[in-house]
This record gives structure tokens, sequence and C-alpha cells, in this order.
């Protein structure tokens, strides 16, 4: 194939209406966004025991690289295309960035189309990482790789058009969504439960029948975690507008706002209900705020985003045992957070959504929600829950099926594998030394040395196996 210089005597034109201002803001947003990697990982990590919590954190990096090659190759075209005549998905016509050429993704657009794939890629690869934890404690990593892309493909993509997509029938019929509460949460915690649903319950669940009592777990690294998530999702919201006007200041402030009533709600209400105070439930708290903000952020007031703040926290909290009332071991409470904060988001932006928020930008239109007197709009926002919800559902369990049935990639552990720990079982590297040490032969030859018969090699780690005993750590 021959190669030819590009024409680019129509570069002027095709760029005529970028805005410099837009386009570093975008860009430096979808680095912030790329923190959520780190971010997802330590905020799940901290809830496993030791001899778990390295698999999270690799699979958080890998489904980043997984995801961001499917967006290359269909994503960004299924999601994003302008050209589809379905409302249902977009065609491939920019499959492989082809076609993406140096203007805007729609005409009139501030900011470069192949900026506008960046961004995006960011929300598709933070989606799937919320849901993905699913194999917490349980589930073998490369079995989730695979069902990240082919989940992105068939599930998110079909939700992005349905939300943002010009010509997407959520859209179309006026169904209200700033920046991913029903495509990013309501789908991730559905997907979470699906997932868990089909794995089933730890061996520790099965042996108590029912949850763990206490979390062998480090309160430390999830606060860690929560903090890069909630520094991300400043961003996350307040990108997703994709200019710089007096409505992004309030899509910030509100993100803001709501990530504080709901860290502070939780927290007391989960003291009034156990008596401590704890770590885990103002991170909980601030996920749960961030959640309910998502989809209500360019559309409600300062004030609004507090009372969905409050009342999402207060859902959140009480329904915190959902998993066990569905005996679904769901261990990173996905659902809870994601899936049911989504839905009361998605609600309360039906409620509270106000059309002078909206029309800040000097663009965008809508009629409001409940409090405007515009009463039809909290059917379009249960038309959204009921499709993401059954989609997601669905489809996940249906691709974990096809998937478990691939040779070599069974979903799902040996109970032995579970008991010696996910780190130890397909790592090469565990979170502390002494876990590995009392592991013994594998743990050396995985990390380059030889197998030891030595009897005083065996004497020593009986020694060691004596005072650790790893299925605990």
């Amino acid at each position: 194939m021959l190669l030819r210089k590009k024409d680019l005597s129509d570069l002027a034109e095709q760029t005529s209406t970028f805005v410099g201002a837009d386009i570093a803001y975008i860009l430096l947003c979808s680095v912030m966004i790329f923190i959520i990697t780190p971010g997802i990982g330590l905020f799940y990590a901290g809830m496993l025991k030791k001899k778990n919590r390295l698999q999270l954190i690799l699979q958080s990096y890998l489904v980043t690289s997984v995801v961001t090659i499917q967006w290359y190759l269909m994503g960004y075209s299924l999601a994003c295309s302008t050209t589809s005549t379905s409302e249902l998905i977009g065609n491939l016509r920019m499959g492989g960035l082809m076609n993406v050429n140096e203007g805007p993704l729609i005409e009139g657009g501030s900011i470069p189309s192949i900026v506008y794939f960046l961004f995006s890629c960011f929300f598709a690869v933070a989606t799937v990482q919320i849901f993905v934890g699913a194999i917490a404690e349980r589930g073998r990593l490369l079995p989730s790789l695979v069902l990240s892309f082919c989940w992105v493909t068939i599930v998110y993509c079909p939700f992005a058009f349905w939300v943002w997509g010009t010509n997407g029938w959520l859209y179309k019929i006026g169904a209200l969504d700033f920046a991913g509460g029903g495509p990013v949460h309501i789908a991730s915690g559905v997907a979470s439960l699906s997932y868990s649903l089909f794995l089933g319950k730890r061996k520790e669940w099965k042996d108590l029948g029912n949850l763990p009592k206490t979390r062998d777990s480090s309160p430390v690294i999830t606060m860690i975690g929560v903090s890069l998530i909630w520094m991300t999702w400043l961003c996350f919201n307040s990108g997703t507008l994709l200019t710089v006007n007096v409505r992004t200041g309030y899509i910030m402030a509100n993100t803001q706002i709501a990530a504080s009533f709901a860290c502070f709600t939780f927290t007391i209400i989960d003291y009034i209900l156990t008596g401590k105070w704890s770590i885990f439930a103002a991170c909980d708290g601030a996920i749960a705020g961030l959640v309910a903000i998502t989809p209500t952020c360019g559309f409600v007031t300062t004030w609004g985003a507090a009372i969905s703040a409050i009342v999402t926290a207060t859902v959140c909290r009480l329904t915190y045992n959902v998993n066990k009332w569905f005996g679904i071991d769901d261990v990173t409470y996905s659902f809870n957070l994601h899936g049911i904060g989504g839905m009361v988001g998605a609600i309360m932006c039906g409620l509270l959504a106000s059309p002078n928020i909206a029309g800040l930008d000097g663009v965008t239109v809508i009629e409001g929600g409940w409090i405007w007197h515009n009463w039809k709009q909290m059917g379009y926002q249960f038309a959204s829950i009921a499709a993401i919800t059954g989609w997601s559902f669905v489809f996940t369990y249906a691709l974990c099926f096809a998937i478990d049935k691939i040779p070599g990639l069974k979903m799902r552990v040996s109970e032995k594998g579970e008991e010696e720990g996910m780190d130890l079982f397909e790592l090469a590297e565990t979170f502390d030394d002494l876990v590995g040490v009392a592991s013994g032969i594998r743990y050396e030859y995985y990390n380059g040395g030889e197998p030891s018969s030595s009897k005083e090699s065996s004497s020593y780690l009986k020694n060691v196996n004596s005072k650790v005993n790893v299925s605990e750590v």
C-alpha cells in the first residue's frame, strides 16, 4: 500500500471552531481521570485479606489496557458514532480511528474528535473497573479481562449510545443523565451483582452460612483509594460538559458538595446503627455521594446536589446488607453503592433537575424535573433505569456463562486456590513477604529462585508455616 501525503489545505476550516481553553481542560481532565486506575484498585484492595490484594491492583491496570484497546478498535465508534441510523448502537465507521480527522466529532464542536476519544475512553475504563472487582478472593484474572473486552462491546457501548448519542433512544425521549448515572454506575453495579451471582459465594461464606462478621482488611489503603477517586470524579463530571464556562463551575461544585454531604450522612447513620466510627463507612459514603451526583451534576442547583446526596447516602446505608438479603456475595459492595446509588441518583435527577442550571452553558434546554411540574420526566428516568438494569444483568451473566465454557477460561479458582490466596495462586508477587515465605517452594520459583528440596529448607518452612497460616492472612 502506497502512503500518500495528507492534504491539510482545509485544516484551518476544520479547526475554526476549536477553543484552546476547552481543549486544554479536557486533556487535563483525561489525565486526572486516569488516576482512577490506581484509585479503584486501592479502594477494593483495602477491603480484602492481604493474600488477595495485589490481584485487584494488577487487574485495574490490565483493564485500563484492555478497554483502551477495545475503545480504539471499535468502542469509540460503536458508542459515539454520529453517522449511525440506529437508535441502539453506533456503526464501525470510526473503528481503529479510521475517518477520525482533525475536526470535531460533531460539527461546530470546540474540541478535536481525537481528544474526545481519549476522554471518553476513560469512562469505559472506569465502568469496567468498578464491576470486575467482583472476582475478589475467588475469581481468576484472565477470564475477567476477556469479560472486560466483551462487556464493553455488548453492554457499555449500547448504553453510552442510548444516553448520549444524538440518535440514541433514551436521548431522544428525554431521559436526563449528565455524566453516566446509568451507563457507568447502574450498569457496573448491576453487572457486579450478576458476576458475583455467577461466581458464587466465597468458601468462608459457605462455611459460615453468612457474610464474615469482620473485615480482615486495611481501611487506610481503602481511604487512599477513595481519595484518588474523589479527586478524579471532580474532573470526570466537569469534563463531561466538554467546554469551560459557568456551568462547569457549578458541576464541579455540585460534585464536591454531594460527596461531602453523603460522606457525613453515611458515617453518622453507620455510627447510630453500630455505635462505632468507621473509616470504611466514610469511604463508602463519599462513593455514594459521587454516584448520586453523576447523573445530576449538570442539572441541579447546589442545594439539589446536597439533597440528592443525603437521600442516596441514607438509602445506600440502610440497604448495605442487600447482598445478604439476596444471598449473593458481592465482595466490593458495588451493587449497593453503584447500582442502588445510581438508581436513586437517576430518580433525584427526575425530581430536582432545573432548566436554569442546564441553561448556564447557553445551549442546553430542558423542561426540568418534578419541581418544575414536568411530571413525565420521572417516567423517562424509570425507563432508563429499567432498560439499563435488565440489559446489564442478563448480558453480563450470559457473557460469564459463555466465557466459562471456553477451555482455559474457567471463571472461578479451585477451593485450594481460594484458600492459598489469589496473589499466591495467580501472581508472581505478594502483598506481604511473610505470606510468600510461608507458601514455600512455589513462592521461591515464581520469584526467580530454584525450588529447594533440602531438609534444612523444609525444616525452615515448616517452622514458618507453624507461625503463619496462609489461609488466614
